[in-house]
């Protein structure tokens, strides 16, 4: 079934904002070639085979928000974040539409900062490079595709934060709870580097204590219990492990406070016992 769009925008030749006027309702609308030759005030057709994606502005809030952006931001910038975010359904799955809004317009703000020469600093970047590999992998891409379009390469600080993005869209949460989570686990891992007077590798030990960090505090905040059929043994034999887990546990109350298991307080043991080991090999 073919469908009836009034154009609005023409982004470029895959991008267009056009309005559907049965419902009244703008969309953003991504294919191959869907804007050549199109121009504002016609009426078109489009086959579903056609139209790759589309973003439908069917809250009210979201449709000002994002015709805001589209009044404020450069034709330019507007298609190549679509693109993007076409590029990252395909391959992160479906994306919550309001990416198209907070996506667009942190990059956007990220081109005008690169552009007036303003230094981009991702405290994160570590944590986020190994807490969301696949969206960092799809920033990477996003990074390949900003550099093509405008002759700008964002550097990889930049990458993270759209990671973030991207992560909490996929999710379905708000960037904050990810940026949130991304921190914490950051500052426990601090917390950790003080207790053991160094600074860690990032090797493998690293990245799994990392990951059960926020795996530790996911489940918490989502009142999820885990099971550590070993915990006495844990709390006997590995006892200077156990209290310096005790500390992070308090370093999360203290933060979102949440309270930590004993039982899921006994597996950071284990973690934070491996990583010891590994640096008296060292």
């Amino acid at each position: 079934m073919d469908y009836n769009y009034e154009i609005l925008r023409v982004f470029n030749n895959n991008v267009i904002l056009a309005r559907n006027p049965d419902s009244h309702r703008e969309a953003v609308l991504v294919g191959k070639g869907i804007g050549f030759g199109r121009r504002p005030g016609t009426m078109e057709r489009f086959s579903p085979e056609v139209v790759e994606k589309s973003f439908l502005t069917y809250d009210g809030k979201w449709k000002g928000e994002y015709l805001e952006l589209v009044e404020q931001m450069e034709e330019q910038v507007l298609a190549l974040c679509a693109e993007i975010i076409l590029e990252a359904d395909r391959t992160l799955g479906p994306l919550n539409q309001r990416v198209h809004i907070v996506l667009t317009d942190h990059i956007g703000f990220a081109l005008e900062r690169i552009r007036s020469g303003m230094e981009i600093h991702n405290p994160f970047l570590d944590e986020i490079r190994i807490l969301y590999p696949e969206e960092y992998e799809m920033g990477l891409k996003a990074q390949d595709m900003i550099r093509k379009n405008t002759g700008i390469r964002i550097v990889d600080d930049e990458v993270g934060f759209i990671a973030l993005h991207l992560n909490a869209a996929r999710q379905q949460k708000e960037v904050r709870e990810a940026v949130g989570h991304t921190r914490l686990v950051k500052e426990l891992v601090e917390v950790l580097e003080q207790e053991l007077g160094c600074v860690l590798e990032k090797d493998l030990s690293y990245s799994r204590l990392v990951h059960h960090l926020r795996g530790a505090v996911e489940r918490a905040a989502a009142g999820r219990q885990v099971k550590n059929p070993l915990l006495e043994a844990l709390k006997r034999d590995l006892r200077e492990s156990f209290g310096t887990a005790e500390k992070l546990k308090e370093k999360i109350k203290d933060t979102i406070g949440v309270e930590i298991p004993e039982d899921e307080v006994g597996y950071m043991a284990i973690h934070i016992e491996r990583l010891k080991r590994n640096i008296g090999n060292h």
